[in-house]
């Protein structure tokens, strides 16, 4: 089989980001001045001596997208998605009036368009980039999903329906929210096949929930 040697070179969250700043050809010092981001932070994210959390990676999405590089957060966590290198190209489309027509090549660069559309809607919307079979046949690996999030008492309401769901530790899933008779919170797979380690994740502690309310997958 052969090997992708981009994705062995970018396998970790610290190279993926140093991948994206050396593609805007911007110091670390730059971000700090411009952005307030400490040069010592990213320095030692880039270099896995610190964890990247997901808060990070949100605020480095932040950051790029002032510098005109569209990002997920998604591809800085775990490599999912669109290259950023690609939106180097791409990037003009999301500044033209939506009443132009688009000579649009690449389905995938569309796709980030129609989540660009989609989040800018609403204030609490979120997309997420389906990563695994975990919920074939309805969901395939990149495909993009959406959903407006929930938080408390609201959480009650995703109950059985297929959720972006962000738990207290910060860790993300996209599973079917159920919940058990004891009161507890489960998330379950649609396919759970031999390659999903935890078929269902039992009495999970929930931050916030977002109903599936928007799909898109790729044209062909």
């Amino acid at each position: 089989m052969a090997i992708d040697l981009k994705k062995q070179k970018l396998n970790t969250p610290g190279k993926r980001l140093k991948h994206i700043r050396l593609l805007l050809r911007v110091s670390r010092s730059y971000l700090q001045e411009k952005y307030g981001l400490p040069e010592v932070t990213l320095k030692s994210w880039e270099n896995c001596t610190t964890k990247l959390t997901l808060a990070g990676a949100e605020r480095c999405v932040k950051i790029y997208r002032g510098e005109n590089l569209i990002v997920s957060e998604d591809w800085i966590m775990d490599g999912i998605g669109l290259d950023p290198k690609a939106t180097l190209t791409v990037s003009h489309y999301f500044a033209i009036p939506t009443n132009k027509k688009l000579p649009v090549k690449d389905d995938e660069v569309a796709m980030v368009r129609d989540a660009n559309v989609f989040k800018s809607n609403y204030s609490n919307a979120v997309i997420m980039i389906v990563s695994n079979d975990d919920m074939r046949p309805f969901y395939s690996p990149g495909d993009y999903i959406g959903g407006k999030m929930r938080y408390g008492g609201d959480i009650e309401a995703a109950v059985n329906k297929d959720c972006i769901i962000y738990l207290k530790n910060e860790e993300r899933f996209f599973r079917r929210l159920i919940k058990s008779s004891s009161g507890d919170y489960n998330l379950t797979c649609l396919n759970p096949n031999e390659t999903t380690a935890e078929p269902v994740l039992y009495r999970v502690e929930i931050d916030g929930v977002a109903p599936v309310i928007w799909h898109r997958w790729k044209d062909g």
